[in-house]
């Protein structure tokens, strides 16, 4: 009796451990996630903080990823740090550049993004300029 009881136990134990190890790991991956979805969404839209890419319309996604950040990244203050000064000096002339640099570089070691790329890369996204985009635009429509 005592060894059914044991067993039973020992069991449901592991069991309800390796429910809760799952857990552990699923909400732990979904973080990732997300601070990896802000960070693709804010690094990929840069050029209209930066101005860089006249020829690409304007959007509100680098802003909307700035403001989930904070619920996001909330438990990494590196990043919440970096947010602060990015706020605080954003009228600041000269500031916004080294500003977005210093969150993409926290924001990617919070997301386990490995960045091995300079700071000047970072701070110059892909962007055509209009002349080259309308070109661009002229060639791609008139090859259809």
């Amino acid at each position: 009796m005592n060894a059914l009881v044991l067993s039973l136990a020992s069991g449901l134990i592991g069991a309800v451990v390796a429910v809760l190890i799952q857990s552990y790991i699923g909400r732990r991956r979904d973080r990732r996630t997300a601070k990896r979805d802000v960070l693709r969404r804010f690094a990929g839209n840069r050029h209209v903080l930066t101005g860089v890419g006249s020829a690409i319309q304007p959007n509100g996604e680098p802003f909307v990823a700035l403001n989930e950040a904070l619920v996001v990244f909330a438990g990494d203050m590196e990043v919440i740090e970096a947010l602060r000064t990015m706020h605080a000096e954003l009228g600041q002339p000269g500031r916004l550049p080294e500003n977005i640099v210093t969150l993409v570089k926290r924001m990617a070691v919070a997301a386990d993004v490995p960045i091995t790329l300079n700071d000047s890369f970072i701070e110059r996204p892909f962007a055509p300029s209009s002349s080259a985009g309308q070109r661009a635009l002229a060639q791609h429509h008139g090859s259809d």
